[in-house]
């Protein structure tokens, strides 16, 4: 019965340790393995400065918390009908005929609580990814027409939140082939 009895403590003892050794691992890889500088590093992903006032001079959020992040846009209800029917706006207005750029263009904005744009971040990248410069008429075209008021919900007056967005514009040869997301 001893021998028996130690059998099995040595096997919990072992079992535990084991347990240990695991858990300690997990928590060095989430914890202290990569040292975050918060000086450094001090705001989220997809962080945009209210001091980017380029685009929207008198742009004002509607409270001062981050705003509300989505980065997909399938059950939120940011557009003013839907996503279809802001694509088909954008391809209706677009003139294509004036540009032969192609790339990727990147729109990274807020939408305030009455529905207006502001805090814009543009990137613009060729087909290999590198940054590069679009036709400057054609990159204040499609910010014109993706930032039409009628594009956007206006909050109801029940929250003040504001809204995180980003569009990407895949362009061939000065046509708009696709909106992302």
């Amino acid at each position: 019965m001893k021998k028996w009895l130690k059998i099995v403590l040595y096997s919990l003892l072992g079992i535990l340790l084991i347990l240990c050794g695991i858990i300690g691992y997990i928590y060095y890889q989430y914890e202290w393995k990569y040292d975050v500088n918060s000086e450094k590093h001090q705001y989220d992903v997809g962080y945009l400065s209210s001091e980017n006032r380029d685009f929207a001079p008198n742009f004002k959020r509607c409270n001062d918390y981050s705003p509300i992040v989505y980065y997909s846009h399938v059950n939120f209800n940011v557009f003013d009908k839907n996503k279809a029917q802001f694509k088909r706006f954008i391809q209706s207005n677009f003139n294509s005929n004036l540009y032969t750029d192609s790339g990727m263009l990147n729109l990274r904005f807020i939408i305030n609580c009455n529905g207006e744009v502001g805090d814009m971040e543009v990137n613009q990248l060729n087909k290999d990814y590198q940054i590069t410069k679009f036709n400057n008429n054609l990159v204040e075209e499609i910010i014109q027409l993706t930032v039409e008021k009628e594009n956007w919900v206006i909050s109801d007056n029940k929250s003040d939140n504001d809204n995180y967005m980003y569009l990407i514009f895949r362009l061939e040869d000065g046509k708009i082939t696709e909106i992302l997301p």
